[in-house]
Order: C-alpha cells, then sequence, then structure tokens
C-alpha cells in the first residue's frame, strides 16, 4: 500500500470521527436545549396551576363556599401576588379587608374570618413566591446556557428559543421567542408595574377611603 494511500485513509478516518463527533455534540446540545425548554414550559404551567388551586382551595379553607364568585376571585389573586403586602391587620381596615367588606359589607366584624383568610393568604403568598422564583433561576440558567461561549452562542442563536418552549395563558399559545418573553412577564398588579415604569410608589389607597 502506497504512502500516499496511507494518507489519504488517515485523512478520510479523521474527517469521519470529526463528524461524528461533531454531529454527537450537536446532537447533546440540543437535547439539552429541549430538555431545558420543557421544563420551562412545565414550570410556567405549575406556576398558573398554583394560583388557580389556591383560589379553588380558598373558599373551602375558609368556610365561605357559599360567597365564590370573580370579583373575591381577584381579591384573592390579588393579596397572593402581594397587592396588599403590609395591609394584612385584621380588625385595623387594611386594605385587603377593606376591599373584601367592601364587596361583602356582611363580613364586616368578623375577626375569626380575617384570621383565617390571613393564614391562609400568607402560606399561598409563600408558596407562590418560592414558584415563581424557581421559574426566574430556569429562565436565567437557560439564558445563560444559550449565551455561554462565543461560538456556541452564535450557533444555539439559530435554534434556541426552538417551538418546543411554550407559554400557554388558557387557550392562548405562544411558542418560541414569543413564550421566552411571556415568561419573563412575571405577575405584577397594575400598582406595582406603574411604579416600577414612572420610578414612583403611590401610597397604598384603602377602597373608598379618604386620599
Amino acid at each position: 500500500m502506497g504512502k500516499g494511500l496511507i494518507i489519504t485513509l488517515g485523512v478520510i478516518a479523521a474527517l469521519v470521527v470529526g463528524a461524528f463527533s461533531l454531529y454527537g455534540y450537536v446532537n447533546n446540545m440540543r437535547n439539552e436545549g429541549i430538555r431545558m425548554e420543557t421544563t420551562l414550559s412545565a414550570q410556567y404551567l405549575d406556576n398558573q396551576n398554583e394560583l388557580s388551586s389556591f383560589k379553588s382551595s380558598f373558599y373551602e379553607q375558609v368556610g365561605v363556599a357559599n360567597l365564590k364568585s370573580d370579583k373575591l376571585d381577584q381579591i384573592i389573586e390579588d393579596a397572593v401576588k402581594g397587592r396588599y403586602e403590609g395591609k394584612m391587620n385584621p380588625g385595623t381596615g387594611g386594605a385587603m379587608f377593606s376591599a373584601i367588606t367592601e364587596a361583602y359589607p356582611d363580613l364586616k366584624g368578623q375577626l375569626d374570618l380575617y384570621d383565617r383568610i390571613v393564614d391562609f393568604v400568607k402560606a399561598g403568598r409563600e408558596q407562590y413566591k418560592q414558584k415563581q422564583s424557581k421559574l426566574i433561576g430556569q429562565l436565567q440558567a437557560y439564558d445563560y446556557w444559550r449565551q455561554e461561549g462565543l461560538v456556541k452562542s452564535m450557533f444555539l442563536g439559530n435554534f434556541f428559543p426552538s417551538q418546543a418552549l411554550v407559554a400557554r395563558i388558557g387557550t392562548s399559545v405562544q411558542r418560541g421567542q414569543a413564550a421566552l418573553d411571556q415568561m419573563y412577564i412575571i405577575v405584577l398588579t397594575s400598582d406595582t408595574k406603574k411604579a416600577y415604569e414612572t420610578g414612583i410608589d403611590e401610597p397604598m389607597q384603602v377602597p373608598g377611603g379618604k386620599k
């Protein structure tokens, strides 16, 4: 076998090995990306389920199943999201209880009910906060993975976010970059959003109270 042929076969073998190595590397990166995106999609849904489950169990736990309504649902959701932060003082005109008694005047003065609501909302708020923090951590890890290394980031930029990243809100479905943008919109009440946009945090107003 001639020396030239040996060299040629060696080059071909090296190219084949290199091609297989590159394929394996690319395939592993793709699998890792899909795994991270699938995890993010599931966590985003889980956060929504946490809030929905809390609202559903609230009525049973505090014994006000007969009061279930969209209005009270919104009050509960705002409380869990932190809308009434620092304003959960039973019997003292706290904002959350003012909102409840404004919607349901018959509940005014029922301090035992307020106590149950405070305990339940505090527990729900902490659980929901942990879910949101977990999602933020996963998003940060995903973005770091996509941007790590000059060559790697340039390559991954053509493939991720992929259609495997899904943000579902009811019947609305977003994929890819739109889904990633949606996941970064952490749940904020309108007051909190306005404070971030303007840099000014207005004093909390009790519904129906004097300004």
